[in-house]
């Protein structure tokens, strides 16, 4: 394909970087324009003291089959972490543990959490039983990779009133709860039945939740994609906004920054739903309407570098059922799965505050925000040692919570409505199974109907 053909990529997260490459692959001549001053989008991360955190994305999975093939492109290696994912549920005043790894050891430990009956009655052990049983039958289906094949169960309901008609709220609210929170940042009423159901899967229903992680965390990856993006002209362009993708007569002509008009003849936009709306303002109200329907969760997450780490041994994260009323969801050490990102022998707390708890503090100071928290902590964890130093990070917009019926519209959009808009392609989490797997995956494929665009001679 000749390589005279000019596509601006706007956004340099996941989707952007994942559509860049791949455009470049087919020949394109590919500019990326990114408004903040770093990439990676929602894989980004902070140093402070020898400590790296990432402030968010956090985690690769095996299961995560588009990273983990576009890794070997790029000749990053994966590995999976030196331990499994171990970690524990707050209820009656304890800790009830859970064992990753898929061990039979740690199978016959998490199961003699469940037979005390202190985190689940008999009747809410059942409601989990059924509900792994209904998992197990559509387990090849439950992927990362591919929102299609899902689209059957993605009903237009939540995943309380899913479980609601179907299970029963005690497995809900004492266990799915916690762990879905913990992931999307958000709550059960907000996120759609499907999605829930990858991620609950995925991430440790399965029995064999292996992170799969570079030396050094995401962000290996994401700068190895960004130079490999970078190779043959164009670039990544950051601490440039694109203030309005220029569309007339039904098709693209190109963006507006604060250097001016830029022609282009193709353009992916990979923002935020919420950014896309704002930056092209002549889209056609169908796919408008769709994008409206596009929700995300908000947290603050607070980082407190300690000497030890105020956990069990080999545990890695707890949650907090919100029936417990704790300000916080959630918490883990980035130690225990990615030891060589602090400093020897220290430890990285990571606490995670969302929705509305999470406004509450948007609007305090880093001091106020990193001391309520800390005295949170320590009403569950007394001995959680005085921190060497404290980060607070702040998400308006976190992770897309997919809510009922979300995925359908936009797989139904992307072919139907978006279709008659020549020259324009829309990537990000959104767009798929939300997760860093699935943004790559959608500005992968949004590349490959860019490529597709091109071949044909009248457009589309």
């Amino acid at each position: 394909m000749s390589g005279n053909r000019n596509v601006v990529v706007v956004g340099a997260g996941m989707a952007g970087l994942g559509a860049a490459y791949t455009l470049r692959k087919h020949g394109l001549d590919v500019t990326v324009f990114e408004a903040s001053p770093d990439i990676g989008g929602r894989v980004t991360g902070k140093q402070i003291d020898g400590f790296h955190m990432d402030v968010g994305a956090n985690v690769f999975l095996e299961s995560y089959g588009t990273i983990r093939q576009l890794a070997s492109e790029l000749g990053v290696s994966l590995k999976r972490t030196p331990v499994p994912i171990n970690g524990g549920v707050y209820r009656s005043g304890r800790f009830h543990g859970f064992y990753g790894g898929g061990s039979p050891a740690s199978q016959l430990k998490t199961a003699g959490t469940f037979l005390q009956f202190r985190l689940l009655s008999p009747r809410g052990l059942r409601q989990a039983l059924r509900f792994v049983k209904m998992l197990k039958a559509r387990a090849n289906d439950l992927s990362f990779d591919d929102h299609r094949r899902i689209l059957d169960l993605d009903t237009g309901v939540s995943t309380t009133e899913f479980f609601e008609s179907n299970f029963g709220t005690e497995v809900l609210e004492r266990f799915i709860q916690p762990n879905l929170s913990s992931y999307t940042l958000g709550y059960p009423e907000e996120v759609g039945a499907a999605y829930a159901m990858v991620a609950a899967w995925d991430f440790g229903l399965n029995g064999g939740a292996w992170p799969c992680l570079p030396d050094g965390g995401p962000g290996v990856f994401v700068n190895a994609l960004a130079r490999a993006c970078a190779e043959g002209g164009g670039g990544i362009r950051v601490s440039t906004p694109v203030d309005r993708i220029v569309l007339e007569d039904g098709a693209v002509r190109g963006v507006v920054t604060e250097a001016g008009f830029i022609e282009a003849d193709a353009v992916v936009c990979a923002t935020t739903a919420t950014k896309a709306l704002e930056i092209i303002p002549r889209l056609p109200s169908g796919i408008r309407d769709v994008l409206r329907r596009v929700t995300y969760s908000k947290c603050c997450r607070v980082f407190f570098g300690v000497d030890s780490s105020p956990f069990p041994t080999d545990w890695y994260a707890v949650a907090f059922p919100r029936e417990t009323g704790a300000l916080m969801t959630g918490m883990s050490d980035s130690a225990v799965m990615a030891p060589e990102t602090v400093p020897e022998g220290r430890a990285l707390v990571d606490a995670l505050v969302i929705g509305r708890r999470a406004e509450e503090l948007f609007a305090l100071s880093d001091e106020e925000a990193s001391q309520q928290v800390l005295a949170e902590i320590r009403n569950y964890f007394p001995t959680m040692a005085r921190p060497l130093f404290t980060h607070v990070h702040r998400w308006d917009e976190a992770v897309c919570l997919a809510p009922g019926g979300m995925m359908t519209a936009l797989d139904r959009m992307r072919g139907q409505d978006l279709a008659d808009v020549r020259g324009l392609f829309l990537a990000g989490e959104y767009m798929g199974v939300p997760s860093t797997n699935g943004a790559l995956r959608s500005g992968i494929d949004t590349a490959e109907d860019c490529a597709a665009f091109f071949s044909q001679p009248a457009g589309r």
